[in-house]
């Protein structure tokens, strides 16, 4: 038995959960789980340019980029998913900060 897990074979954080025999994280599996159910959505032209928009994932949020003008569009409910993210990240990043310096 290894003392340490394997490293995900897409991002390289030790994890571990396997996908069909390969060391794969959760939050890779979950961006792979979007990217399939976004691959299956319609695809939407830009507002200001009329360029067919690209799919990308933004803090686990499969939001709509246009190539030309670089607008990003985001369903209901995304931003405040977004913007809740976010604040918990930060209050993580503040908390790591107080604790690694405390003896």
């Amino acid at each position: 038995m290894a003392i340490f897990a394997p490293k995900c074979d897409r991002c390289g954080q030790r994890t571990r959960h396997e996908e069909k025999g390969r060391p794969l994280c959760e939050d890779c599996m979950q961006k792979m789980q979007l990217m399939l159910d976004a691959a299956n959505e319609n695809v939407h032209l830009c507002p200001v340019d009329s360029a067919a928009m690209q799919k990308e994932i933004a803090h686990m949020i499969v939001i709509d980029k246009c190539p030309q003008c670089n607008g990003v569009w985001l369903d209901g409910g995304e931003l405040s998913k977004l913007t809740h993210d976010v604040q918990a990240d930060a209050i993580m990043a503040v908390t790591r900060g107080y604790t690694i310096g405390m003896p």
